[in-house]
């Protein structure tokens, strides 16, 4: 049995602050920390809009995906699922559990009757931009040392 196939992607809980604080805080070091715990309460606040999952291994937390219902000009149908924060440890990079929780948020968007899903990362970041384009996002335009993905799923 692989790791992937004892993983388990879930939606975070009050009760994942603390590994989720620790994960933000390797993903954006430098956001204070004060600002992640902000973030943190506000999108929990907002269950229509905005969704974060956990990817657990052994009853460890090794990823996490933020997401959100976002408006964008640039996206054919209008609203869409954006994903906002994707994080993998190290140790379990390139093992599938980004996919994991990419899978996930997909399913959420579609259940919130979106039929994309879009994305960001920084154009220096060669490892995401992979990733995004393995998982089926296309890259839409760079802008101000960014690249902007777009998915259209099929429900």
């Amino acid at each position: 049995m692989t790791l992937t196939t004892q993983a388990i992607v879930r939606e975070m809980t009050i009760d994942d602050i603390s590994s989720w604080l620790d994960m933000r805080t390797l993903l954006w070091p430098h956001c204070p920390l004060n600002e992640h715990k902000q973030e943190i309460i506000e999108q929990l606040n907002c269950p229509q809009t905005f969704q974060a999952f956990i990817v657990e291994v052994q009853n460890e937390h090794v990823g996490f995906l933020e997401a959100k219902l976002h408006q964008n000009v640039h996206m054919r149908f209008g609203l869409a699922g954006y994903m906002e924060g994707w994080f993998v440890k190290d140790l379990y990079r390139k093992k599938g559990f980004g996919k994991l929780v990419v899978n996930a948020v997909e399913t959420w968007t579609i259940k919130k009757g979106c039929h994309q899903v879009a994305s960001d990362t920084e154009e220096f970041n060669e490892g995401s931009i992979f990733a995004h384009m393995k998982l089926g996002f296309i890259e839409q335009f760079r802008a101000d040392g960014e690249v902007k993905f777009l998915k259209t799923l099929s429900s």
